[in-house]
């Protein structure tokens, strides 16, 4: 059973992934990507290049998988041929993004509105001799409106040799709000045909421990928010080590410096750094014990480079990392 970091768009790309492997590589096994888009006229798009160049992926020992957004035969065929031109061994089908622009284009998570047209879609696909050289896998959610709408996919998914099926145990309509369906996950567990991963609601150790004691098969634990919340958390389920606050500041200031390869404006570098300490905040309290939200709050409303530098300043000095 692996352990991997999930794709978060717009936070995961390859800055944090080798800050994070930089400080917190213990206990991930690999990296995912987020989702690169596939033009329908076979290329990806420049934005999303850079998440897979072998400069931007700087340490030899970071594993990558990217992670490809598409809805047509065609344009899977060409993202797998050319990933594996390029030197990857796997690659994953984002079958599980809720976000509204991307499910009104039937991709994602909107892709699973149509079970008969999967199945067009993954035959054609798997006719190919390409699907023999590279392991080629599906992250999904469980349907769009109801969790038992995956009753109808999973037999689809089972007629191919996908390399392993990683369930969200949520439907769309649930984005990352309320509770997955174990029910029907574990349904999915005990009657798919290929390996099946896991992810959702993994946020410490015990998370963790609870899933792999109850399916311990499963080919996969894939970890998203609870990583970004606690960079050392794949490290703590390995072997036990907390976080300290030391490596939470070495952190912070690596992650900034590699934001600087990417971004070049202070004001959005600032930016993305608020959305990481929005995360990573839950982890604080004050030297006395109490309560660390204000300061958080500090940094978050932050409206510029000199007020979110002083507010970073008081929680290095004032703060230290809560009892987990």
């Amino acid at each position: 059973m692996r352990t991997t970091f999930a794709p978060m768009e717009g936070i995961t790309i390859y800055c944090y992934r080798n800050a994070h492997h930089k400080v917190f590589k213990e206990g991930i096994d690999y990296y995912y990507t987020p989702f690169l888009s596939i033009y329908k006229h076979h290329a990806i798009k420049k934005r999303d290049m850079r998440e897979i160049l072998p400069e931007n992926n700087k340490d030899k020992g970071i594993r990558i998988i990217p992670q490809i957004m598409a809805n047509e035969a065609d344009e899977i065929i060409w993202a797998l041929n050319d990933l594996y031109e390029r030197g990857y061994e796997e690659v994953n089908l984002n079958m599980g993004c809720p976000v509204g622009t991307v499910v009104s284009k039937n991709k994602g998570s909107g892709m699973l509105l149509n079970p008969d047209k999967l199945h067009e879609i993954f035959s054609r696909v798997f006719d190919e001799e390409i699907t023999e050289k590279i392991k080629f896998t599906v992250k999904t959610r469980l349907g769009l409106e109801n969790s038992h709408e995956f009753e109808d996919i999973l037999p689809v998914l089972n007629k191919f040799p996908f390399g392993q099926v990683i369930i969200h145990p949520r439907v769309r309509k649930q984005m990352y709000q309320g509770t997955p369906d174990m029910e029907v996950f574990e349904w999915a567990y005990e009657n798919s045909t290929n390996p099946v991963g896991y992810n959702g609601n993994i946020f410490s150790a015990g998370d963790y421990a609870d899933i792999a004691g109850k399916f311990p098969n499963l080919s996969e634990i894939m970890i998203g928010r609870g990583l970004v919340a606690n960079p050392a958390l794949a490290r703590e389920i390995k072997t036990g080590e907390h976080i300290t606050f030391e490596e939470l500041k070495e952190f912070m200031t690596e992650l900034q410096n590699c934001y600087k390869d990417e971004i070049f404006a202070d004001e959005s570098i600032m930016h993305k750094m608020k959305e990481i300490w929005f995360y990573v905040g839950n982890l604080l309290e004050k030297e006395d014990g109490t309560d660390s939200d204000p300061y958080i709050h500090k940094i978050r409303t932050a409206k510029n480079i000199a007020d979110y530098r002083n507010a970073v300043r008081v929680i290095y000095n004032e703060c230290r990392i809560r009892n987990l």
